[in-house]
């Protein structure tokens, strides 16, 4: 059985569903913005793909791990652009693995509550410094669930290798 042409079934929150041949990264970005991201907001310019450098590393490596100087210098040229599926990437700290998230950067927020910051300073002679605390009451927000498609458990897999027919 070949798994590497397998159709892929990606469901999404509100019981969408479809059904595609998702061979690659840029395949299952593209597929994301076209049919889970209504029109009103999918030509939008400033969609980005954030995702784990788990995702950019898999799909970076092999043209980084290339041994020909025109293909090395094509690689780089590629890589510079961070684009995956015809967005541009986004890698952001702790971002969870495997995961991809299309929205725009203006779509997310973070809100601070108003009189909850407290900060203390403490000096510390024996250690020779001042020690810093500082915390707040803070809330993640996504403004607009609408203008958002993600896919999360996301595994790269190799490519089965070709069966070769050998005559007996």
């Amino acid at each position: 059985e070949d798994n590497h042409n397998k159709t892929r079934f990606l469901k999404g929150s509100k019981g969408k569903t479809f059904a595609k041949i998702i061979k690659n990264l840029d395949a299952l970005v593209f597929a994301l913005k076209e049919d889970f991201i209504p029109a009103q907001y999918r030509d939008d310019t400033k969609l980005v793909a954030i995702m784990g450098s788990d995702l950019l590393a898999d799909k970076y490596f092999p043209l980084i791990n290339q041994e020909k100087p025109s293909e090395i210098l094509a690689g780089d040229t590629v890589i510079s652009q961070k684009r995956v599926g015809g967005l541009q990437a986004v890698s952001v700290p702790f971002f969870p693995k495997g995961t991809v998230l299309i929205t725009s950067l203006d779509n997310l927020s973070i809100y601070v509550q108003e009189g909850k910051v407290r900060r203390h300073l403490k000096d510390v002679p024996e250690r020779n410094r001042v020690e810093d605390y500082l915390s707040s009451n803070e809330a993640y927000v996504v403004e607009n669930y609408e203008a958002v498609a993600m896919a999360k458990n996301i595994t790269i897999l190799e490519a089965p290798e070709p069966i070769s027919s050998v005559a007996a």
